[in-house]
């Protein structure tokens, strides 16, 4: 779902200071070799010497950045969850409709997971795991907050039924998901019109 003007929905948690990250930079290739392999052999697969090898650095100046391994998923996972807030939810077109707002957080959700589908499965399977701190997960409430305000307004237009955020949630992140998982394979194309398809089968189940 999408960012919400204050008057709507519970302020974005804040997500804890990241260093920044610059083109070569080590720290970077330390996340993206960290981001293929977990998404790769998963996290407890995974050995740092693995991510230092994949990074091209020493073992020992990963610890220059993170704390340990689960420092390292925690930051990665923030590192995209953020990159994901900033395509995703942004705000619709002022006085959209609920029809018009959903089609534009769904878009959005496609365009992530076109551009970034590893980013795109490796939010999805490291989600609810034990290894994520608190301050990681806390955004995720953010999403419900958006997710109640777009259907509260959509039930007092007459355009949305009454459905739990957690409901519409779920619709949207799985079927984005069986994409992802389908196109992975080689058995459909993630394009426009499968996106628009999907779109319209998923408005389908909400309006009212």
């Amino acid at each position: 779902m999408s960012r919400t003007k204050a008057s709507t929905a519970a302020p974005r948690a804040k997500l804890a200071p990241l260093k920044p990250v610059g083109a070569g930079d080590p720290r970077e290739r330390i996340l993206d070799a960290a981001l293929e392999l977990f998404e790769e052999q998963g996290f407890d697969a995974t050995a740092v010497p693995e991510v230092a090898k994949r990074a091209g650095v020493a073992t020992g100046s990963i610890y220059r950045y993170f704390d340990s391994k689960d420092d390292l998923v925690n930051a990665l996972y923030r590192t995209w969850k953020q990159r994901y807030y900033d395509m995703v939810l942004t705000e619709p077109p002022t006085n959209a409709t609920a029809r018009t707002a959903f089609s534009h957080y769904w878009r959005g959700m496609a365009a992530f997971s076109r551009a970034h589908p590893k980013a795109a499965r490796f939010l999805d399977l490291h989600h609810h795991r034990g290894y994520l701190a608190e301050e990681s997960l806390a955004p995720e409430r953010d999403g419900q907050a958006i997710a109640e305000a777009f259907i509260s307004r959509g039930v007092q237009s007459g355009e949305v039924r009454k459905i739990a955020p957690v409901v519409l949630i779920a619709l949207m992140t799985g079927a984005m998901r069986g994409l992802l998982a389908f196109a992975d394979k080689g058995e459909l194309t993630l394009d426009d019109a499968t996106i628009r398809n999907i779109e319209d089968c998923l408005w389908n189940g909400i309006k009212a």
